[in-house]
């Protein structure tokens, strides 16, 4: 699958067709569980499919069958291709104009949504397997020519005239031949196509910058390849033989291998978003990332036919094709039908002395969904606004009592109730402590931080010397923010003692000399 933007629009356009509704085949389904058969009318393979909005797509199968679609896959409906050559893609460029190619080296181009289909090419040794408009003017396909070397064919008029060129794909310096299967071009001159290699057995990534013309080899793989498909983030993959799936987050500079988790062959991709992915095959696999490749999860497809093609015209709205006319549509993503919210759970790290934390606060909500996956997860703070939670933790700096709501919502709409965590900071006070002596000892207080301080206990005491009357005393105190408080005590002693004073976790000394009920500090 090729397109990565899906477009929504609200509205079908009435257009008239010579064929009508058919009906007929239906596959037989086993139990499934996310995805639903739709009645495609047809009993031949399907090989692709593509939607332009959430109303508007098109299919192309075995026997140049063409269906289309204006509710969104409820109903198909048959359009006259003009050929029998099996159809392998189709791609919408607008609303209006559609590409569709196949075997014969069969290239069929409307401008009016399929009314009337025209017949490009067909006729000719070799076949496409994969086409698409890069404009309303400017259209490409590949495939294999009659001596089986990789085959290119592009036009710069609406195929009024196109070129066609050939070549071999190129490792270190020994040239192979083989098949394109698949095409994704990102502009007019930059393009990436997956391959067949034929001997030895196995495939390659080719890409092209100047538009066609040269192609140079991105990917020697050990596997067969058949479908790319990148988001406009330059997130791409590609899928092919024992399940192999590979991946570039540099927009088809690198690749890496990934772990599928299958080793049946997979046939088709489709990448609605920069971490979602679905991957189809055969025997009925279907295979979805949500984490951007990370893991994969297997779904239930419901059958053991062969499938070919996926589509996601949203995250959560999707669509495959493949054998004896199957269709399958999903509106949860693939996942069973969700009516369970999500359970978010909340993590608070910090530094605590009993029950209060005597530091900062960082919060960390996560979020989890056995179905349809997580979708937003939405805090709010004391009396501050509801705010979308991100990665990042919450952090939270300020001295008192806090009351944290928080909830999560999944992909199905399912919400979960309002929860609520409460927790304290009191950070160790933020206070200046000055001595004087004289007639005993004076100590001054001074509350610098924009909290009052209130019966916060404190020690004053000697170490060292020889101190006969106020050794050690302690209390409590009340300051203000901003203010200052004073404690005055006699002394009785002799020597040189270390003058201690002690507060809510904060120590402050001072050396000092005491000759009877004199300080000198």
């Amino acid at each position: 699958m090729l397109l990565s933007l899906h477009v929504i629009c609200y509205s079908v356009v009435s257009l008239s067709f010579s064929s009508s509704v058919v009906s007929g085949f239906q596959p037989m389904l086993y139990e499934r569980d996310g995805w639903e058969p739709v009645e495609s009318g047809v009993s031949q393979n399907l090989n692709s499919i593509f939607f332009i909005c959430l109303n508007r797509g098109s299919v192309v199968g075995d026997q140049g069958v063409i269906l289309r679609t204006g509710d969104g896959g409820d109903s198909w409906i048959t359009q006259d291709s003009g050929v029998t050559e099996n159809l392998y893609d189709i791609y919408y460029y607008d609303y209006f104009i559609v590409l569709a190619v196949g075997t014969s080296g069969t290239i069929l181009f409307t401008t009016d949504t399929g009314q009337n289909w025209t017949i490009v090419q067909t006729g000719m040794m070799g076949a496409y397997y994969s086409g698409q408009m890069i404009s309303d003017s400017i259209g490409v396909a590949v495939g294999v020519n009659a001596i089986f070397q990789p085959f290119f064919t592009r036009t710069n008029d609406g195929w009024t005239t196109w070129q066609s060129t050939s070549f071999y794909i190129e490792h270190e310096n020994v040239f192979y031949e083989g098949r394109l299967t698949d095409v994704y071009f990102m502009n007019e001159s930059v393009g990436f196509a997956t391959a067949i290699v034929d001997i030895p057995a196995g495939g390659a990534i080719v890409r092209t910058i100047d538009g066609g013309d040269t192609w140079e080899t991105v990917l020697f793989y050990d596997e067969a390849l058949y479908s790319i498909d990148f988001t406009w983030e330059g997130v791409g993959y590609a899928v092919g033989d024992h399940g192999a799936i590979v991946q570039t987050t540099d927009a088809g500079q690198t690749w890496v291998e990934l772990d599928s988790g299958t080793s049946t062959r997979l046939r088709a991709f489709d990448v609605p978003s920069e971490t979602t992915a679905t991957a189809v095959g055969e025997n009925g696999m279907i295979l979805r990332t949500e984490d951007g490749g990370a893991t994969w999860e297997q779904q239930t497809s419901g059958t053991t036919f062969d499938l070919y093609d996926v589509l996601f015209i949203t995250q959560q709205s999707g669509f495959i094709v493949g054998q004896h006319g199957l269709i399958l549509h999903t509106n949860t993503g693939g996942h069973p039908d969700d009516t369970t919210p999500p359970e978010t759970t909340c993590t608070l790290s910090g530094t605590m002395e009993g029950s209060v934390y005597i530091s900062d606060v960082a919060i960390t909500l996560t979020a989890i969904d056995d179905y349809s996956g997580v979708a937003t997860t939405m805090y709010r703070l004391d009396e501050g606004p509801w705010t979308g939670y991100d990665t990042e933790p919450i952090l939270v700096t300020t001295d008192g009592p806090h009351v944290l709501l928080y909830y999560s919502i999944d992909n199905a709409g399912n919400t979960e109730e309002e929860k609520t965590t409460e927790f304290t900071i009191l950070h160790p006070p933020n206070i200046r402590v000055s001595f004087s002596g004289g007639v005993g000892v004076t100590v001054t207080i001074e509350n610098l931080s924009p909290l009052d301080l209130s019966g916060i206990p404190w020690v004053l005491s000697f170490d060292g010397g020889i101190v006969l009357l106020g050794k050690e005393r302690s209390g409590t105190l009340d300051i203000p923010a901003g203010n200052e408080r004073t404690l005055r005590y006699l002394v009785l002693g002799f020597g040189k003692p270390t003058i201690l004073f002690t507060m809510e976790g904060t120590n402050h000394s001072t050396p000092s000399r005491i000759f009877l009920f004199y300080v000198r500090i």
